[in-house]
């Protein structure tokens, strides 16, 4: 896996989880485009990677875990967004269109997940983005949770300050990265840099 990356950090919880020592397996820092190359030509036994390669690689292999399992363990990875809070400030009607066009995305998949299809054209416009094929796309969008506004607000995810599903996934994000010297220090309290408020104002429209 790339070494530092949200795959790095779910090996090692799961490994964690099934009493594997560091000592028992060997890492090998790989790039995604290196994976899918080592993993045909049998250099590596297992990969914990992303889509593209991980639709590739699944062509011939076993699938052992998922991150979606892991989070549902206690230590989530998501796709998250962040803007600095100065210009967010002094742009509040753009924070809540932003909003308001991506919750709006993820609706229309969930409430019709089987209209998208290898040639519908959002499916297209995904692939030629991420770089894949198109026929691996839906398998892929179907392993995500897109959570709606209410979701994200709530104390699972934005909300909760400190103690929110965020605030608590960027704590151990952080920790992994300190212990791997990506950074070097952490904040005390990771829900001083999460907000639903932008969430709640497109709630209120």
């Amino acid at each position: 896996m790339p070494v530092g990356s949200t795959a790095h950090f779910h090996t090692l919880f799961a490994l964690e989880q099934f009493g594997i020592g560091l000592g028992d397996v060997k890492i090998f820092n790989l790039q995604p485009s290196s994976i899918g190359a080592a993993w045909k030509s049998k250099t590596i036994d297992a990969a914990f990677i992303w889509d593209p390669v991980l639709s590739q690689i699944e062509r011939s292999g076993n699938v052992l875990i998922t991150s979606g399992q892991l989070s549902r363990w206690g230590k989530a990875t998501f796709d998250g967004l962040v803007v600095n809070r100065s210009w967010a400030r002094d742009n509040p009607e753009f924070m809540v269109n932003f909003v308001e066009t991506i919750a709006a995305a993820d609706a229309a998949y969930t409430n019709d997940r089987r209209a998208w299809t290898r040639t519908s054209e959002p499916v297209k416009k995904i692939a030629q983005l991420v770089g894949g094929n198109a026929q691996d796309i839906p398998r892929s969008l179907f392993l995500y949770k897109f959570p709606n506004l209410t979701e994200q607000s709530s104390d699972l995810w934005l909300g909760g300050g400190a103690q929110g599903g965020a605030a608590r996934a960027l704590f151990h994000t952080s920790k992994f990265l300190l212990e791997q010297k990506k950074i070097s220090k952490m904040l005390a309290d990771y829900g001083t840099v999460v907000t639903d408020q932008w969430v709640r104002r497109a709630m209120g429209r």
